[in-house]
């Protein structure tokens, strides 16, 4: 399974490239997420601490997401940017 990587995630990883994953039988994001940490720690540490996000077909994925072979998976890391005119456009202030 391929999981494309974005932003400062994309840095942790040798050579900057999206990963290739094996699925097992058990084929759950939070499967996914456990295979992620033993081959790359610091990956999986940011996803364990939920500060990154996993994504599955461009929909936000739950820990019990099952997983198929040809579904598009990636990891988001915290996005920043804007101005404050932007949040009181949007309503928060």
């Amino acid at each position: 399974m391929k999981i494309k990587l974005f932003g400062v995630l994309k840095t942790m990883i040798p050579g900057g490239r999206d990963l290739e994953m094996e699925l097992s039988e058990e084929r759950r994001v939070k499967d996914l997420v456990y295979s992620i940490q033993v081959a790359y720690p610091q990956v999986g540490e940011l996803l364990e601490q939920k500060k990154v996000l996993v994504s599955v077909n461009q929909e936000i994925a739950h820990w019990d997401t099952v997983l198929e072979e040809s579904d598009e998976v990636a990891l988001l890391p915290p996005f920043a940017g804007g101005s404050d005119e932007a949040h009181g456009w949007m309503g928060g202030r």
